[in-house]
């Protein structure tokens, strides 16, 4: 990962940060990078980003896929390459010459088609460097969820101070402003400007690494609250909505393996719970899993 020192600016909604962005670049600010959960319509266009050349990518993989897809049907269905020893078939009284090409347009589509999905879909992987076992490089695990993030370079003060900085996010709609690097450390957090200045809540913090002692109390909290089971008497947790398959594991592998230790979750097993597994912070709240959990049971 990188290690680069950033002014983040957190925003709840795509409106706030696209309209800051627009302020920022009225200023002369460059943005270094923008980081949402899903797209924001025009983000891309104020910020100044070129239109991809994945687009000359997929244009190149098709005419691969068209140009085999012609040479396929040329070598197995005319006369033309014998050369290759081909072996041209009739079917259906197509003519086995130059004339049946209209008849190869079905089979031809479907190759160029074929070759796009499947290159544009690698060249993607392989430019953006998402390959197997990659450490997420994220800013924070709510950029992946519910909260839209604006970042900022130090070298930009130059432009603009910090407190007119501050000043336009937080005008923009900012509900938090906060120093980090791109390895996910906090060195600073900055609440909203119009509000007095408070310690950010527990759950705004940075999850910071667990040593073996708090590991191990965590995991002790948690046990004494929900209890022991085995995997012979596990339930399908996928079924609570918010738990997939990766997360089910993680549960699993905490001791967690039912509806009716789901159920006995308190807020201070799900703080350790998040703690333990860097959840995202308030999400089994949000999400109600307790409650979904004890209705479960109910239906059993």
């Amino acid at each position: 990962m990188l290690d680069k020192q950033l002014i983040v600016g957190v925003y709840d909604n795509g409106d706030s940060l696209l309209s800051t962005v627009q302020k920022l670049k009225k200023k002369g600010i460059e943005i270094f990078d923008c980081y949402t959960p899903y797209p924001v319509h025009n983000l891309d266009v104020e910020m100044g980003i070129k239109r991809s050349n994945l687009t000359v990518g997929a244009f190149l993989c098709g005419l691969t896929g068209f140009s085999l897809g012609l040479l396929l049907q040329f070598y197995t269905m005319t006369n033309h390459l014998h050369t290759f020893k081909s072996w041209p078939m009739i079917i259906g009284g197509k003519p086995q010459n130059y004339m049946m090409v209209p008849s190869m347009v079905p089979v031809t589509f479907e190759t160029t088609i074929l070759c796009t999905a499947f290159g544009i879909g690698l060249l993607f992987f392989i430019r953006a460097k998402m390959i197997h076992g990659k450490i997420p490089d994220i800013i924070d695990p709510r950029q992946t969820d519910d909260r839209l993030f604006l970042a900022v370079e130090p070298s930009e003060l130059n432009k603009i101070s910090r407190t007119e900085l501050d000043s336009i996010m937080t005008d923009g709609g900012a509900i938090e402003i906060r120093e980090r690097n791109l390895t996910g450390s906090e060195t600073q957090s900055a609440p909203k400007a119009s509000k007095p200045a408070a310690a950010p809540s527990k759950k705004e913090e940075a999850a910071p690494e667990l040593s073996d002692e708090e590991r191990a109390n965590r995991m002790s909290l948690l046990s004494s609250v929900v209890g022991s089971a085995t995997s012979e008497a596990k339930d399908d947790l996928k079924v609570i909505s918010g738990v997939g398959p990766v997360y089910e594991g993680k549960l699993n592998d905490l001791g967690i393996y039912t509806y009716e230790q789901v159920a006995k979750l308190t807020p201070e097993a799900i703080t350790a719970i998040e703690e333990l597994t860097k959840y995202f912070p308030g999400k089994i709240e949000r999400e109600d899993w307790v409650g979904q959990a004890k209705k479960l049971m109910n239906d059993q």
